[in-house]
């Protein structure tokens, strides 16, 4: 496929994207997925669709040829205004009939200020409790979450393990790559640019992927990744692990949380003789605040708020195993 069949057919994905979803943004990993081609092709030769993907330009600038769409486009553009017209008519009828029946009832409730001071006590304590019991629920299903992916997960074995055939960790034998970010979240804390932001954290995962390639020996290297949750600390985390005799492994820092993005890497660093993941975890937003608050202070907010929505990682993500670790004080 020739390099403009590819812009076409970018052009194409973001325009179907707008047509379905108005200005909302498409992330430039899933874009490129769809389109066949690597973030890292995207960011070098398709750079300038990117504020488009993202929602910040309407495609309409590119479809000047394109009439049909460009139709499309206007007429869904008018329906909705037509839609949002007609939701602004009936809330401002709904308005004024809610702003009447206050008055009324305000007039002909000061005489029973007492009980409308106790049923206000009421619904406020029921509304409290319900949130209280979200919340508790929120906290169940992220841990049944957790016990089912380690139901099918395969644990990171110590070289003290029963019959393990681990060695210690040397030179020869383990390479950790952490992401060194400090350039792009100063720059960061200077601009609010979060796109930016993204752009400077892909290119030190390419780095990290191109030393993983390099690898002399790939049949005979594990790579563990460390989703970095930003909840404890990596090279911490590297301490704890061991390679296999006759291996190299290689500890993975990856600040990456949707499975397209995820996927895209694994499959980037095959073959090689096994991936795993490492999870950390912990159900105790006092832990996680106080370990970013030490720690991860720079990090950015939309980073965070990522790590905290993230799904779980699954077996039939490319992984050979998942290990989920429940987060100690000092880890």
């Amino acid at each position: 496929m020739s390099s403009q069949d590819t812009r076409n057919k970018l052009i194409g994905i973001i325009k179907q994207h707008q047509l379905d979803n108005g200005m909302s943004k498409l992330p430039v990993g899933k874009l490129s997925e769809l389109s066949g081609i690597t973030r890292q092709a995207f960011n070098r030769y398709y750079g300038d669709l990117k504020e488009y993907a993202t929602g910040k330009q309407s495609i309409a600038r590119l479809l000047v040829d394109d009439s049909a769409s460009l139709s499309e486009m206007l007429e869904n553009r008018e329906e909705k205004i037509a839609q949002l017209k007609q939701e602004l008519i009936k809330a401002s009828i709904a308005h004024k009939e809610e702003l009447e029946k206050a008055i009324e009832h305000h007039i002909t409730s000061l005489m029973n200020n007492d009980i409308m001071v106790y049923e206000s006590g009421q619904i406020s304590s029921t509304l409290i409790n319900q949130n209280n019991h979200n919340a508790y629920l929120s906290k169940r299903v992220t841990e049944l979450e957790v016990r089912n992916a380690k139901m099918v997960a395969d644990a990171v074995s110590a070289p003290t393990s029963t019959g393990s055939n681990y060695t210690t960790n040397s030179a020869k034998n383990f390479i950790a790559l952490e992401l060194d970010l400090k350039a792009a979240r100063k720059a960061y804390a200077s601009s609010n640019d979060f796109s930016a932001y993204e752009d400077a954290k892909d290119t030190e995962i390419q780095k990290a992927i191109k030393t993983v390639n390099s690898l002399p020996d790939s049949q005979n290297a594990d790579v563990v990744i460390f989703q970095e949750r930003y909840i404890s600390d990596f090279n911490l985390f590297c301490k704890k692990i061991y390679p296999r005799e006759s291996h190299t492994l290689v500890a993975l820092q990856l600040p990456l949380y949707s499975r397209e993005e995820i996927q895209l890497v694994v499959k980037e660093i095959r073959p090689i003789n096994s991936i795993s993941i490492h999870i950390p975890y912990s159900s105790s937003d006092a832990v996680i605040s106080a370990k970013r608050q030490f720690s991860f202070r720079d990090v950015p907010a939309e980073e965070l708020q990522d790590a905290d929505t993230a799904k779980t990682p699954l077996m039939d993500w490319g992984f050979d195993s998942i290990q989920i670790t429940r987060i100690k004080q000092g880890d």
